[in-house]
């Protein structure tokens, strides 16, 4: 019985170079230890993310506009809480102005009649 013939192997590199080995990847750097972390020296941290806000528009004029002549006011209070929301702020205190305003203006123009 005869032995097989084993297959022929032909190197991809020439017998002179060394085999490529793959680079292993960097680790990422290590983050600094606690202590050497910049913190706020504030009380309430929280509190800073509203400090780059733009200012809240004023409910005054929502008021105003509401006692004049009614419609107006909520027509002001629409655009004033639009331009809060922008800014980051909430709305509800122009529709609360609003509400309250008008509620007020009812029951004394009731109480009158």
């Amino acid at each position: 019985m005869t032995t097989p013939l084993p297959y022929a192997e032909y190197p991809t590199t020439p017998p002179w170079a060394a085999a490529a080995t793959p680079a292993a990847p960097e680790a990422p750097p290590a983050p600094p230890p606690p202590a050497a972390r910049p913190r706020l020296f504030v009380r309430f941290p929280e509190e800073m993310a509203r400090a780059a806000r733009p200012q809240a528009p004023s409910w005054l004029p929502v008021v105003f506009w509401t006692l004049l002549l009614g419609v107006p006011g909520a027509v002001s209070a629409v655009r004033r809480g639009s331009a809060a929301r922008q800014g980051g702020h909430e709305r509800y205190p122009y529709w609360l102005a609003f509400g309250t305003v008008l509620a007020v203006a009812a029951a004394t123009s009731t109480f009158l009649a």
